[in-house]
């Protein structure tokens, strides 16, 4: 990425490129007209009036009268002109190359409903960032360009902001008692519509199958809302829990009869097309956010969930030493020091070490809830058999710590009730969506348990998922600094905020209302910089200056074109002791039409006030003008070649001085 300073970046706007264009045209034009005037005065300081005239000629004609001079005298002046005043008008070109980059982002805010119309057709609910352990440095300036990838058609400049309208969240106290339920809930009405984590986390089936053999480690109370659970285990259920668990599903439960049937839900990641089918289980280390709504009846209910998962993997006859399970415990235990001494750290590091020493698998965890949040946390060593239940061969020893933590946003009352989108006889079923567009209904998997009182219980919609792999360490090492790379476990708790900020931002312009969100829109505008300003201003200020010199210091006929200076010297202002003077040369407001005479073999030019001609002979060139009214005939007064006089009735010019009149650099030829 090119870095300019504040002095030559494009920092000014302009409306339009037009706009920028006649500025810098206009800069260029002015230049030229100071270089004109500069010229123009050193033409007057050597009165080198035929050089002066040169410069309003063509390039051809000033090249013949530059090699006429043999680059001498006012040749030379007349080629500096050349040079110069062409030079000059590329000034614009210099200008737009100093353009860096030429333009700059207009940004605005705007409701993200003035986009709907720019939405994708089929806008990704998914979004996966992968890099390698501690590499945040560019998810630190792209963040919001990365959670809000595959939304707006291309084209559409926009950033997502933290600023949506976070609404109001609703909880009703608890229709069952903590042991009752499983464990914390968040509750969400009196039928008993709930949301919790996995309430089965310490549940593995039997090897056999057979249910009577099952695993399920006893939660206990831990305070007024928690529950904890600690466990060692034969290592035949390890396989079922590292293979089939899917860290983060959250549990809907949609009444209390429903519950009591063991007919809750989970909101599972599609495996067709989310990664945290895979991710979610085994080892790995991974962190996953998700936006998701439940909707029952017309309340609708809106969450945001972050799964986050630290694996450590080592061959079973190679243990892993204290030292490394303490440090992994520790650190992910919190990132503030001050908590990292608790009591607590050194009892589980040992339990799990203790736990491979008696060739057993371990978890321990606990699950709270603090009105609108739940969370779950869980420490497990693991040691899945080849084939379970046969007291076969260890195939690896994975240490494996998740944190689960769902939070209601907000609770919104639709104008409508929700309608299942398809029909399901007999069964117990809800919608599915994704993005905020309902793929179907789950009455395909709908089980075959107890169906009393079957019914649709309302929607799930996975609105957004955000998915973080690879940069939080990797899961498929044995030692602690490698599982959780410190740097980038950091950058995750230094910007979770803005992180769900973001994620919640994409999840309701997707599976609410974009109503509720404020988009930054970005509009690319042409601009200068300072330095353009100042070399525009610079062109102003030598055209003021250039011009006020010349006309101080230098004759009107310096300043005048060859027409003014023409019309001057052929209308005098009358008699002044005796002799008619010249009108000094200038700008008219009433032209005189100039008509092409013919005299004899001659052409003349004529005006109302008086004629001009221009006699050629080898030895003779001297203009002459006279009178035009004038009653005698003008054919009557020849120019006598001889004497080079004029009769009373001409006027005749100034006479060229001779070369001893002036520098001699810049002489001009004189008639002979």
């Amino acid at each position: 990425m090119i870095h300019y300073s504040t002095f030559t970046s494009s920092k000014l706007a302009v409306s339009q490129n037009a706009v920028k264009s006649i500025l810098f045209r206009c800069a260029a034009l002015l230049l030229q007209f100071a270089v004109f005037k500069v010229l123009a005065l050193l033409a007057f300081k050597r009165k080198a009036f035929t050089s002066y005239l040169m410069f309003t000629e063509d390039y051809i004609q000033q090249g013949l009268f530059v090699i006429s001079r043999k680059f001498i005298r006012g040749g030379l002046l007349v080629l500096f002109f050349a040079v110069f005043f062409t030079g000059a008008g590329f000034y614009d070109t210099l200008l737009w190359g100093l353009d860096a980059p030429g333009y700059i982002a207009k940004n605005s805010n705007v409701s993200a409903s003035s986009l709907v119309d720019k939405l994708l057709s089929d806008p990704g609910y998914i979004v996966f960032t992968s890099g390698k352990p501690g590499q945040v440095a560019s998810l630190d300036e792209h963040l919001a360009d990365n959670i809000g990838t595959n939304l707006f058609k291309a084209g559409v400049n926009f950033t997502l902001t933290e600023d949506f309208d976070h609404g109001t969240p609703q909880v009703v106290t608890p229709t069952k008692g903590l042991a009752e339920s499983g464990g914390p809930r968040i509750w969400l009405d009196q039928e008993g519509l709930s949301v919790s984590p996995d309430s089965f986390i310490t549940f593995a089936p039997a090897p056999d199958g057979n249910l009577t053999n099952a695993f399920d480690c006893p939660k206990q109370p831990l305070a007024a809302n928690s529950v904890y659970w600690n466990c060692t285990y034969n290592n035949s259920y390890s396989l079922s829990i590292v293979r089939d668990e899917i860290i983060g599903r959250p549990e809907i439960h949609w009444d209390d009869s429903s519950d009591s049937q063991y007919q809750s839900q989970y909101l599972r990641p599609g495996r067709g097309d989310n990664p945290w089918t895979s991710l979610g289980t085994g080892g790995d280390t991974a962190l996953m956010k998700q936006v998701f709504t439940v909707t029952k009846g017309r309340n609708r209910h809106t969450f945001m969930e972050t799964a986050f998962k630290i694996a450590m993997v080592t061959d079973y006859n190679k243990p892993f030493p204290i030292e490394q399970i303490t440090d992994l415990v520790k650190r992910s235990w919190s990132a503030d020091p001050a908590q990292q001494t608790a009591p607590a750290i050194g009892k589980i590091a040992k339990s799990i070490y203790n736990a491979r020493v008696l060739n057993s698998s371990f978890m321990f965890g606990s699950a709270s809830a603090d009105g609108y949040s739940v969370a779950q946390s869980s420490w497990e060593l693991m040691n899945p058999e080849a084939l379970p239940g046969n007291d076969s061969e260890v195939v690896y020893t994975l240490l494996r710590i998740s944190a689960v933590n769902i939070t209601l946003i907000r609770s919104d009352v639709l104008p409508q009730p929700v309608q299942p989108a398809a029909p399901c006889d007999n069964k117990f079923f809800q919608n599915l969506a994704k993005g905020g567009k309902i793929q179907g209904t789950d009455c395909y998997k709908a089980g075959t348990g107890n169906m009393t009182n079957a019914r649709f219980f309302g929607q799930l919609d996975t609105s957004t998922v955000f998915i973080m792999n690879g940069i939080l360490g990797d899961g498929s090492v044995n030692s602690s600094a490698g599982s959780l790379n410190q740097q980038g476990y950091d950058w995750v708790v230094k910007n979770e905020a803005r992180m769900n900020n973001l994620i919640l931002s994409r999840g309701m312009i997707l599976g609410l209302d974009p109503a509720f969100v404020t988009v930054q829109t970005s509009k690319v505008t042409p601009a200068i910089s300072y330095l353009q300003v100042i070399l525009i201003a610079l062109a102003v200020i030598l055209a003021a200056i250039s011009w006020l010199a010349l006309t101080i210091f230098a004759t009107a006929h310096y300043s005048s074109s060859f027409l003014h200076n023409l019309l001057a010297i052929t209308n005098t202002t009358g008699a002044t002791n005796g002799e008619e003077t010249s009108r000094k040369p200038g700008y008219m407001r009433n032209v005189p039409e100039i008509q092409l005479g013919q005299e004899g073999n001659r052409v003349i030019m004529e005006t109302v006030t008086g004629v001009y001609r221009h006699d050629g002979e080898a030895n003779a060139m001297t203009p002459h003008a006279f009178d035009s009214t004038n009653n005698e005939s003008k054919d009557a007064h020849e120019y006598n070649k001889q004497d080079a006089q004029v009769t009373a009735q001409w006027v005749a010019p100034t006479p060229s001085p001779g070369p001893t009149d002036r520098d001699p650099f810049f002489a001009e030829p004189h008639a002979r």
